[in-house]
């Protein structure tokens, strides 16, 4: 079985696949039948801050690279992608200043 850090690095590309940004929120959504939450949210931040994440610049562009087919419910429901962007920033920003206070502390 792939470890936690393993199957970040694959979601990563999958979304980069998919012209998405790479987010604990999208993570949280792929994986929340593979890991725990708190087993998500530790690798995550692993994740973030290994030096090796991976080159996301050398895939090809979305448009070029043949997707899984899903029932994609995004592109059907263009206010809850909108509620789902900003809960991500706004998560983002809980785990920036979480590990200032951690670099602080």
């Amino acid at each position: 079985m792939p470890s936690a850090i393993d199957l970040l690095n694959q979601v990563a590309i999958r979304l980069h696949q998919e012209g998405k940004t790479p987010s604990l929120a999208l993570f949280k959504a792929r994986l929340s039948n593979q890991l725990t939450a708190p087993a998500l949210f530790s690798a995550y931040q692993q994740w973030r801050k290994q030096p090796s994440l991976p080159d996301l610049t050398q895939l090809p562009p979305a448009g070029q690279l043949l997707a899984e087919p899903r029932a994609d419910t995004e592109a059907s429901q263009p206010s809850q992608l909108l509620q789902l962007q900003r809960i991500e920033a706004k998560l983002d920003k809980i785990l920036a200043l979480l590990e200032q206070q951690h670099v602080s502390g």
